[in-house]
């Protein structure tokens, strides 16, 4: 079981989202990166365009999109061209279905004009812990420094465990004008959640439970309850939409029978592997498939969720970051030359 945990947990520290105080007063003409990601001060953020140095996973070509707060860029590897040097890049990219595998949200810019986004990731020195609640491992929720606009002058200070230079693919997207403007109708309330969550450290939540009783149940259930227990990274941002905007996205979420099929029949997804190192059923690497077959252990479904959107819908399923790229509820951030 620890080998399956540890396994787990790189898979998703690859994924892969304190207060104090200052001798001068905060305002939108002096907030700095400091007050941004020390003190949390993004409700000083302006709310103005930048222009993100995007990657195009058809093209491979750099292209800048002015984004918006509120819209969400998009990242994720090449399978087979991979600018990673990390071993685990390939299982990441195999692991979670789709072309992208995290997520972030653009918030603002600071008084010297460098951009901001949100996301659940990984701490410096990430652990776990497995208890009767299941598995709990070490991430949360953090401001991450995007720089200058056409990427033409980094963040001052260089404070990031995963980077998006890692990732070979960077695209952004935002949603479509209505629930946009539903957005911004609830723009101050989303602000103030997200600096009261980053205040209280929100805790990373995986997307299913493993527990002290899975070996003997063979059963894995996936895991949403929404902003109740913590989230990942696109967990976060589709929850704190429904949530607190009552803005619901479309076809966002995977049930436990599309991936299971993801595993057992697609051709990337049975390529999946749960490395020597952290296998626990069988000497050598191990497909994840054959967890699945010769194992014998199968996802389950989570409980339906009723959320707080107008059509009062019910959901199931864990949200992924290449489901709501795809959504219907968004459309493309513009480009500039």
């Amino acid at each position: 079981m620890k080998k399956l945990v540890l396994f787990l947990l790189i898979l998703l520290s690859l994924v892969g989202c304190g207060s104090g105080s200052t001798s001068n007063p905060v305002t939108r003409d002096n907030v700095t990166q400091e007050d941004v990601v020390d003190r949390y001060a993004i409700d000083y953020l302006s709310n103005k365009s930048y222009i993100f140095s995007a990657i195009n996973p058809d093209t491979r070509e750099l292209s800048y999109q002015s984004l918006e707060r509120f819209d969400l860029i998009f990242v994720g590897y090449d399978l087979y061209n991979s600018s990673s040097t990390n071993d685990y890049t390939d299982i990441l990219a195999r692991a979670i279905p789709g072309i992208y595998t995290h997520m972030l949200m653009y918030i603002g810019k600071d008084s010297d004009g460098f951009a901001y986004a949100v996301e659940i990731n990984s701490t410096e020195n990430q652990s776990y812990t497995l208890g009767l609640d299941g598995l709990n491992i070490d991430g949360n929720l953090f401001v991450y420094c995007l720089g200058a606009d056409f990427a033409q002058q980094e963040c001052p200070e260089d404070r990031y465990i995963h980077g998006l230079e890692k990732y070979d693919y960077m695209w952004a997207k935002q949603l479509v004008p209505d629930l946009k403007k539903s957005l911004f109708e609830n723009e101050a309330e989303l602000i103030s959640t997200i600096k009261q969550h980053l205040i209280n450290e929100f805790p990373s939540q995986i997307p299913f439970h493993i527990g002290p009783e899975t070996k003997i149940t063979k059963v894995i259930p996936l895991v949403d309850d929404g902003l109740k227990n913590g989230a990942d990274c696109t967990a976060y941002i589709v929850s704190l939409f429904e949530e607190v905007a009552e803005v619901c996205l479309d076809d966002v979420r995977i049930n436990a029978a599309e991936g299971t099929a993801y595993y057992l029949d697609d051709p990337i997804g049975q390529e999946t592997i749960i490395p020597e190192e952290y296998n626990i059923f069988s000497e050598g690497d191990l497909y994840f498939s054959e967890v699945l077959t010769t194992y014998g252990y199968s996802f389950v479904d989570n409980f339906p969720r009723k959320t707080s959107c107008p059509d009062s819908r019910e959901v199931v399923g864990i949200p992924l970051p290449d489901l709501v790229f795809n959504s219907p509820s968004l459309m493309d951030v513009p480009t500039v030359e």
